[in-house]
């Protein structure tokens, strides 16, 4: 995608001479290539037809980045240079005779909100902002904007240069794949913040819903907001927001030990993105059979969001489990860590297949095999535990295991081949472990039915 996009960008520049030239104020920009680049002021580019598609992130500046802006540009306005003050670059995508814009929503509406309230109607604030907390957004940074004003009353005599000398570069892509336009945002530097995989994959998803199916669309868009807000809010610096574990953490890793892949648990590269896009089809033979199993391939479209509700509402029964919760109170921190939320990750995968039958057996005899590379390792490495959970092929024997009773079975066949270190051959960290799984192991003996399970761990 990228060397598609340097390809065109290249293109463009070489003609952007051509392109730069001053444009008629009837809201419409030249369509000569795929991606255009021009060079237009805010007049110019308010008196296009914009609108803000249900895809993008919410309208969310805070009071720093406000009054930021405001200072720059008042700075530049005040003094007596006739020089174009330039804001960066904002991405439209032009189709069906308006502009969503993809990057410069956060400037673009603080600067209608300026011009507002020094007399100067646009016609961006007549778009809707169906999020709460974007019209939270919008009243108080109304607020700190006349706040301002009303110090520098200067500005209110300066509407026609803010207009004429606050100039934008503006990338629009012309009836063309949204995608082009994410891959050249998610590498450009604003005040903004950076799409995360959950933003691009709202977008993806959401284009291969029909647009005859609008009220279908909309609901999809604003069930995926909900569940982002909620995990915004939830969040803390020990707190992991549960779509991000359920889809990140497990059913990533999950898809990718079954398909015998490598986990990248790096977060620069889009990975959950990359992992979660429509899987490509047969034209000529329609997707059918939908079971939302983990392991599934994603289908574009309403079926994504089906799939990620599914697995979040099975989520959050699993960690309303007691084996969950002891699991995931007695292993934290640091390295120990990384072994909990692999032994989850297993764990999920049963409880995803047979739910609470004998869920207590299935996590220490999980837990009994995952943890022998700790017990060996005299280093932990994450990479190197993630490997060691897949090429334990644990989640491709529950895959094939037909009741409980055949998993159990050959993990205990498993666990049977390995043994413990010597107690001087272990670490203190290494023992710190063993403890830990043989408190768990006791927390849960009245849960265990298989008798031989309940020693596993001691």
């Amino acid at each position: 995608m990228m060397e598609l996009f340097d390809g065109l960008l290249k293109c463009s520049a070489s003609t952007m001479a051509a392109d730069v030239k001053t444009i008629a104020c009837d809201g419409v920009l030249p369509q000569d290539k795929i991606v255009d680049i021009f060079e237009r002021n805010l007049d110019n580019v308010l008196r296009l037809p914009l609108s803000i598609p249900n895809y993008q992130r919410i309208y969310c500046w805070e009071e720093s980045n406000v009054k930021c802006l405001l200072d720059d540009v008042f700075e530049h306005i005040s003094n007596t240079s006739e020089t174009p003050y330039r804001l960066g670059t904002i991405i439209l995508h032009a189709h069906g005779g308006k502009y969503d814009i993809i990057d410069g929503q956060q400037r673009l509406v603080t600067l209608a909100l300026l011009l507002s309230e020094i007399g100067v109607n646009t016609s961006l604030l007549n778009e809707k902002f169906s999020s709460q907390r974007s019209i939270d957004y919008v009243a108080y940074n109304k607020h700190l904007i006349h706040e301002y004003v009303q110090r520098c009353l200067s500005l209110r005599e300066l509407s026609e240069k803010l207009l004429c000398q606050l100039q934008f570069s503006v990338l629009v892509l012309q009836n063309t794949s949204i995608d082009l336009a994410y891959t050249f945002f998610s590498n450009q530097n604003s005040r903004g913040v950076e799409l995360t995989d959950y933003d691009l994959l709202k977008a993806h998803h959401l284009r291969y819903i029909p647009s005859t199916c609008e009220q279908q669309s909309k609901l999809a868009a604003e069930i995926w907001n909900k569940m982002i807000e909620n995990g915004r809010q939830d969040d803390n610096q020990t707190t992991v927001p549960d779509y991000v574990q359920t889809l990140d953490t497990y059913i990533y890793r999950l898809r990718r030990w079954m398909r015998k892949k490598e986990c990248d648990d790096s977060t620069s590269n889009y990975r959950v993105k990359k992992e979660y896009e429509a899987a490509p089809i047969v034209e000529e033979i329609p997707p059918f059979g939908e079971r939302f199993y983990f392991n599934e391939a994603i289908q574009g479209g309403t079926h994504f969001f089906s799939y990620v509700e599914q697995h979040l509402s099975k989520y959050h029964q699993f960690n309303q489990t007691i084996e969950y919760k002891t699991l995931h109170a007695t292993i934290q921190g640091g390295s120990h860590q990384w072994y909990r939320d692999i032994i989850e990750s297993i764990l999920f995968c049963y409880f995803l297949k047979f739910g609470n039958f004998y869920l207590s057996d299935a996590l220490v005899v999980i837990m009994r095999i995952l943890l022998q590379h700790r017990y060996v390792s005299q280093r932990a490495i994450k990479s190197s535990i993630v490997q060691y959970a897949s090429d334990s092929e644990l989640v491709l024997i529950i895959d094939q295991a037909t009741s409980p009773t055949f998993f159990l079975a050959e993990a205990r066949n498993i666990a049977k081949e390995l043994s413990y270190p010597t107690r001087q051959n272990m670490s203190p960290i290494m023992r710190a472990m063993r403890l830990k799984a043989s408190n768990i192991a006791k927390r849960l003996e009245s849960k265990i039915i298989v008798e031989s399970f309940k020693n596993l761990n001691r």
